[in-house]
């Protein structure tokens, strides 16, 4: 990278999200990855600490072993949180409190809630809900972000920012995911009046023109930013002009970057949305009407 490259991406914390390297990657993968392709973040998910606990590493030690490793840890995801457990998924038996507990072992920053699969709660039920997940994970110095995807009940960013919005907490707002954008409802006007500093995390994936099967399998045959037909350029200009380029990752879940070696995935992924984000502040595209 240019000493040129390196300014125009300081202002920027790059995480690396598992699905890039594949969810079943191990956890000494995705630090090796991450200090290969210089990301400062990792996201661990709840089914990944159980894992290692299985083979005899207690969430304290791997918690030790990642700062260490000068690494910060999202949670991701985190199930449950409001209504009924998501019956069938296996995340189902996890609670809210079993997640606490992980994210205090492991001083995680962050934690990804996703909603449930069905609209059984109102708007305000789940801004109420979510409010009090923010003020538990406050006391552990967490922020909490809040993932809309099109196949669950909080299916768009205006539902997700109804949520965040109504809840009104300091450390809490939204992740952003560019394929869950897309492939629900691109709502830029809406994104336009969300301040930035509201969007916690933005996570990249391209995908092709048409959704391939059923939006559940469409999501793992992610292309990787810039090899699709989704519209990244506008939508990360206007993140950046929001001031929501802060946190940002590939999430590009796919069979082909489970295939490769994780260091090549998420260098490739980070450079993928360097060419991407550069395009946007080289050729002032922030500046066209």
């Amino acid at each position: 990278m240019t000493d040129r490259s390196a300014v125009m991406f300081s202002d920027i914390q790059w995480v690396l999200w598992a699905g890039t390297l594949g969810f079943e990657s191990s956890i000494a993968a995705r630090v090796e990855a991450a200090h290969a392709a210089g990301y400062g973040r990792i996201s661990v998910s709840p089914l990944d600490v159980a894992r290692v606990k299985e083979e005899g590493t207690t969430p304290l030690k791997l918690g030790r072993h990642l700062r260490d490793e000068g690494l910060e840890v999202a949670l991701d995801p985190v199930p449950n949180w409001y209504g009924k457990p998501i019956a069938g998924s296996p995340l189902a038996s996890i609670t809210v409190d079993e997640v606490l507990r992980v994210a205090e072992a492991l001083s995680a920053v962050s934690l990804s809630a996703i909603g449930q699969l069905t609209n059984e709660a109102a708007i305000e039920e789940i801004a109420t809900s979510f409010g009090v997940l923010c003020d538990r994970a406050a006391d552990l110095g967490a922020q909490v972000q809040l993932e809309f995807m099109p196949m669950l009940a909080i299916n768009d960013l205006a539902s997700a920012w109804a949520v965040v919005s109504g809840a009104d907490r300091t450390n809490g707002g939204i992740l952003f995911d560019t394929w869950h954008f897309f492939r629900g409802n691109p709502d830029f006007s809406t994104l336009e009046q969300i301040p930035g500093e509201r969007i916690l995390g933005v996570q990249v994936a391209d995908a092709s023109g048409t959704v391939q099967r059923s939006l559940s399998e469409d999501t793992f045959s992610r292309l990787m930013p810039g090899d699709g037909s989704l519209d990244l350029l506008r939508v990360l200009d206007t993140l950046h002009r929001i001031g929501a380029l802060r946190y940002v990752g590939p999430e590009v879940i796919s069979p082909i970057t489970a295939a490769m070696p994780p260091v090549e995935a998420a260098r490739t992924g980070r450079e993928c949305i360097e060419r991407l984000i550069g395009q946007v502040r080289l050729n002032g595209l922030s500046q066209l009407p």
